[in-house]
């Protein structure tokens, strides 16, 4: 499909009155999109198999067929397809479940011009995991690491109708190594606890939920890779600078007030942001120590020599990953564009910009025998989304937070 063919896109509610405005709203941009409606479930279904579609939008409650129940059947018949679901309910606990069935959770009612945003942001991110160049690497890779057991536990008891903590911490509990991992890492300067944290049961309860979903996947990751068969490379350095991130990007969104999702996908952002570097490192170690090196001797990015050597990059790599995961989207697209933000498509500050800001500040012209240099924003893509004013103080707001640790 090219950029001048409309993309299909296949609303579905159950209430004529919001199909009619929405028939009446989107008319004026007929010539982006071509759009189809549906009264319920199982017609949509009905024109799914009669007719292709890019995306299709569906209201969370509808009666005998609900948008999950429905975007569950599409995810299996048409995976291709983009599924976004409308709710007039932010409760997190829909957000947490959506993420099972839906690539985007949007409040209803929707303005048109948020819907074309997100829309450009899910295309340009399918369009990067499709890309050939991931793809060739992908098949080379002997095998891809699993979703930890353990992680999917955890997400499993969240999304019970009665989550107990205790059962999280027993679960933990269960994973000695990783216990005494995360326990280390909740103790250290990046947290800066009052207190000496001693059981999974009290990080939980300090820290939250989303904290240690974050912790368990990206401490469970890191484990998997022995240190001695790669003393070219500092896999702790790297475990160091992606906490760094992470807590710089918490800073940046909670000084900007964006919304309590982002919020808590950008620990996980930000811990995971380099994760395909760990999957280059392993499968091609010959290969990524020579790109390394050339990287760290010549003072070019890291990235850019991994596009010569690969035809893609570890961001491209650790995207595939948490795209094969179902880790939430902004999250996967964070992970994918951290380095070429403006690829994205974005207009808008998210997270995406958090952790593009928050990884060069940690590095910062600092350079490291992982090889990357010093950083630098993107200046352009900072404009277009219009938070240059913004950089001073993100700066001096992760600063201080390096400071204090």
């Amino acid at each position: 499909m090219t950029e001048t063919t409309p993309k299909r896109i296949l609303f579905v509610d159950d209430e004529p009155l919001v199909l009619k405005g929405l028939q009446r709203t989107l008319r004026k941009r007929r010539a982006e999109w071509d759009t189809v409606f549906a009264a319920n479930g199982k017609e949509a279904l009905e024109i799914l198999d009669q007719q292709p579609m890019d995306v299709i939008v569906s209201d969370l409650k509808m009666p005998d067929m609900d948008g999950m129940q429905l975007l569950t059947k599409v995810r299996e018949r048409h995976p291709h397809m983009v599924r976004i679901i409308l709710s007039g309910n932010t409760e997190h606990e829909v957000t947490l479940r959506s993420v099972q069935y839906a690539h985007q959770n949007l409040t209803k009612p929707c303005d048109a011009e948020i819907l074309k945003q997100t829309l450009a942001k899910l295309f340009a991110l399918r369009e990067i995991l499709a890309d050939e160049s991931v793809k060739k690497i992908v098949s080379q890779i002997e095998s891809l690491p699993s979703l930890p057991s353990i992680y999917s536990a955890i997400i499993e008891e969240m999304q019970s109708e009665d989550p107990s903590i205790k059962k999280i911490s027993a679960i933990i509990s269960k994973d000695l190594s990783m216990t005494a991992k995360i326990l280390q890492v909740v103790n250290s300067v990046f947290f800066g606890l009052a207190r000496k944290i001693s059981s999974p049961q009290e990080a939980v309860v300090l820290l939250g939920l989303e904290t240690i979903k974050a912790l368990v996947l990206s401490v469970k990751i890191f484990s998997e890779f022995s240190q001695k068969n790669y003393s070219w490379f500092n896999v702790d350095d790297l475990f160091n600078h992606s906490m760094s991130v992470s807590a710089n990007t918490k800073a940046i969104v909670k000084t900007e007030k964006l919304s309590g999702d982002l919020l808590n996908h950008s620990l996980m952002a930000g811990l995971l942001h380099d994760l395909g570097k760990l999957i280059l490192l392993t499968n091609f170690p010959r290969p990524y120590k020579q790109v390394l090196t050339t990287a760290r001797e010549s003072g070019q990015n890291l990235w850019d020599m991994e596009y010569e050597a690969f035809g893609t990059s570890h961001a491209e790599i650790g995207a595939y990953l948490m795209g094969l995961w179902n880790l939430e989207t902004p999250i996967i697209e964070a992970i994918a564009f951290h380095h070429r933000p403006a690829n994205s498509m974005s207009e808008n500050m998210g997270l995406l910009t958090a952790v593009h800001v928050g990884n060069a500040i940690d590095h910062n012209g600092q350079a490291s025998a992982n090889g990357d240099t010093g950083l630098v924003c993107d200046a352009h893509y900072l404009e277009t989304v219009g938070v240059t004013d913004r950089l001073s103080e993100w700066c001096q707001v992760c600063s201080l937070l390096a400071e204090r640790n």
